[in-house]
C-alpha cells in the first residue's frame, strides 16, 4: 500500500489508524467551487481498492461533479472453520474373525516392543555398536503459543468508522453511502453503529444480503434509515434477481417513499450508463449545499 501512496497526490492519500497499524484510505475531494457532498464507498469482499472497476470509476468519475470520495482498504473475511469430519462407521467382528485379530494384535504388539536401553544396536553408518540410550532424541522445544487474531468484521468497523470520522474532519456531512457485493452487509453494521442517521442516501451495486461468517442486516439497513436507496444489479450472479427481490419487498412493507431498483448489463464498456444513473440518483435526492461558519455538535 506504501507504493500506491506515493503514486498519488498527497490529498488524495489517507491513513487511519487501527488496531493491526496504519490502514491506507483513497480520497479524491470534489473539483468544484461548490461542493455539493461526499461518497464514501465500501467495496466488496476479496477485492483490492483499486481493482473493482466500477467503484475505482466512480470514484474517480464523481468528484468532477461536486462529490469528495472515500474509499478505505478493508481485510479479508475470516476464513470459515473446517467442518468436523463424520466418525467413520465400524463393522461388527465375528466370533472367528475375533480370534484372528486378537492373534495379529498380539504379534504385531510383540514386534513394537520397545528395545531396552541396555541393548546395543549395530549401526550401519558409523560401523559400530551404539546403545539404544544415546540413539533417543531429545524432546522437541514447546511451540510458542499463537498470536491473538482480530476478527476481520471488528476491523472493518472500526476503519469504516474512522473513514466517517476523516470525512467529518474535513467538513462533510452530507454523506452518501455506496457499497458493492458483500460490502453491503458491512455497510449495514456501519449504519446500526450510527444509530441509522448521519447518511442522506445509499447506493447498492449487485448487493449481496448476507456475508458467510460476518453479521449485518441489510434489508434492517434499509428500513431503519429511511433514506433515498438506488438499488442497482445487473444479474451477474445467479443470487442477484433472488437477493434484489427480497430487498425490492422489504422496502415496499416498510413503505419506503424512494426506493429504485435498476437493472443494468453485466458488461458494459465504460460503465457510463451506471455512472451518470448514480450521479443523477445523488443530484436529485442527496445533493447538498455548503454552509460556511458552521457550528458542530458532536455526541458524548
Amino acid at each position: 500500500m506504501s507504493l500506491l501512496a506515493q503514486s498519488l497526490p498527497d490529498d488524495q492519500v489517507l491513513w487511519v489508524n487501527g488496531q493491526e497499524g496504519e490502514v491506507l484510505a483513497l480520497y479524491i475531494p470534489a473539483i468544484s467551487a461548490e461542493p455539493v457532498g461526499a461518497v464514501l464507498l465500501v467495496q466488496d469482499q476479496d477485492l483490492h481498492s483499486q481493482w473493482p472497476q466500477r467503484l475505482d470509476g466512480l470514484r474517480r468519475y464523481l468528484p468532477e461533479f461536486g462529490w469528495s470520495t472515500l474509499l478505505v482498504s478493508l481485510p479479508l473475511p475470516d476464513p470459515l472453520p473446517i467442518p468436523a469430519r463424520p466418525a467413520e462407521p465400524v463393522a461388527p467382528v465375528t466370533g472367528g474373525d475375533s480370534t484372528e485379530a486378537e492373534s495379529g494384535d498380539a504379534q504385531d504388539a510383540g514386534a513394537d516392543e520397545a528395545r531396552p536401553e541396555t541393548e546395543e544396536v549395530f549401526d550401519d553408518s558409523a560401523g559400530d555398536v551404539a546403545d539404544v540410550a544415546d540413539m533417543q532424541q531429545e524432546p522437541a522445544a514447546p511451540e510458542p503459543p499463537p498470536e491473538p487474531v482480530i476478527p476481520a468484521a471488528r476491523l472493518a468497523d472500526e476503519r469504516l468508522a474512522q473513514a466517517v470520522d476523516a470525512l467529518h474532519d474535513r467538513g462533510q456531512f452530507n454523506i452518501v453511502l455506496l457499497a458493492e457485493g458483500a460490502g453491503a452487509v458491512r455497510a449495514a453494521r456501519l449504519a446500526e453503529a450510527m444509530k441509522y442517521d448521519g447518511f442522506r442516501a445509499l447506493v447498492l451495486l449487485d448487493a449481496r444480503n448476507r456475508l458467510a461468517g460476518e453479521t449485518g442486516d441489510v434489508l434492517a439497513m434499509m428500513r431503519e434509515s429511511n433514506v433515498p436507496v438506488l438499488d442497482v444489479w445487473a444479474n451477474a450472479h445467479q443470487a442477484d434477481p433472488i437477493e434484489s427481490q427480497a430487498r425490492n419487498h422489504s422496502a415496499r412493507r416498510a413503505g419506503l417513499e424512494i426506493y429504485q431498483p435498476l437493472t443494468l448489463p453485466a458488461y458494459e464498456p465504460g460503465q457510463q450508463r451506471l455512472y451518470k444513473r448514480v450521479r443523477g440518483f445523488m443530484e436529485k435526492h442527496a445533493r447538498g449545499v455548503k454552509v460556511d461558519n458552521a457550528e458542530v455538535v458532536r455526541s458524548p
